[in-house]
């Protein structure tokens, strides 16, 4: 069984994802969380070869060229060029740990936000296109906060570009079928209505 939990920063994913690993290892369901930064795809493998050949080093003032880097490493067009390519690494790992170890694979952000990430909002023509190639989850969860509660509780990014990611996921989820929108509002609430659908899939 393939979880992923997808929503703006401070929507309450980590929370949400360490409370259902407890719960189904209770149910004796074995669990495995990776997170799409860390886990899957070329950026979190160069991430990770960078970070074990160089020392860590203290922030320095950004300059123009860190600036240029980081427009060309972050563009929208590489990294939707880089999208199959991550689709592909995904499934060998989806294959390894559900099929071979039978575990149940919960994803603290998943595709789905790439594709929030890609987003411009010009046209969805090249988003709707990679959304097909997506596995489609059998659970999807989409964590909805309004974007002044995200900046309230991480402050990391202006409400201005909170609010377009909050469009984006919005135009994203109903692209799922297997959705699960929730209002994150009230955790017990929430955990209630997570772990009803949980067990609907389980059945």
């Amino acid at each position: 069984m393939l979880i992923t939990f997808s929503g703006l920063d401070g929507a309450g994913k980590s929370t949400l994802i360490e409370w259902l690993r407890a719960e189904l290892e209770r149910r004796a369901r074995r669990v495995a969380v990776f997170h799409m930064n860390d886990h899957v795809g070329v950026y979190a493998y160069l991430r990770a070869i960078r970070d074990r050949l160089l020392p860590r080093r203290a922030p320095r003032s950004r300059g123009r060229l860190a600036a240029v880097r980081d427009a060309v490493v972050w563009s929208k067009g590489l990294r939707r060029l880089l999208y199959p390519i991550d689709l592909i690494v995904f499934s060998v790992y989806r294959l390894y740990v559900e099929k071979l170890r039978g575990r149940v694979l919960i994803m603290d952000r998943y595709f789905y936000d790439s594709l929030v990430d890609v987003s411009n909002g010009r046209g969805t023509r090249w988003v709707r296109f990679l959304a097909r190639l997506t596995p489609t989850p059998d659970l999807a969860v989409f964590l909805d906060i309004s974007p002044e509660e995200s900046f309230a509780r991480k402050g990391e990014y202006s409400v201005a570009y909170l609010r377009a990611r909050w469009q984006h996921y919005r135009t994203v989820a109903p692209w799922v079928r297997s959705a699960l929108v929730l209002d994150n509002r009230d955790l017990a609430d929430t955990q209630r209505i997570l772990a009803r659908a949980i067990e609907e899939r389980l059945a």
